[in-house]
């Protein structure tokens, strides 16, 4: 007899086990970015483009090379799965756009 529970649903928030998931390059894609910190103290997501993966990667890696705030701030929200906020993610999968080879990239669960 198993355990009809899904481990998620019984395991601490605090855990989180890293899955190997593939990411399609031509998935259309919200790129987000962190708005500088002005006279408030509110951080909020500006949406900056929509646009295919390979695209977004592109943009942050290449043409935000100068502004690592931006960069750091990046948020790429896929429509099919969950949302990639890692600049070692984004370079990765830049890494792997460039190069031509199979994007795979770390998803948590």
């Amino acid at each position: 007899m198993g355990c009809d529970i899904p481990l998620l649903s019984i395991a601490p928030p605090w855990m989180e086990r890293i899955l190997t998931a593939a990411h399609d390059l031509e998935e259309i894609v919200d790129l987000f970015a962190i708005g500088r910190p002005s006279r408030s103290a509110d951080l909020l997501p500006v949406k900056i483009a929509t646009l295919p993966l390979k695209k977004a990667v592109a943009l942050v890696i290449e043409d935000w090379s100068d502004d690592k705030f931006r960069q750091l701030s990046a948020v790429i929200q896929r429509r099919t799965g969950p949302a990639i906020r890692s600049l070692e993610d984004i370079k990765n999968l830049y890494d792997s756009a460039t190069l031509g080879t199979e994007c795979r990239g770390r998803r948590p669960v």
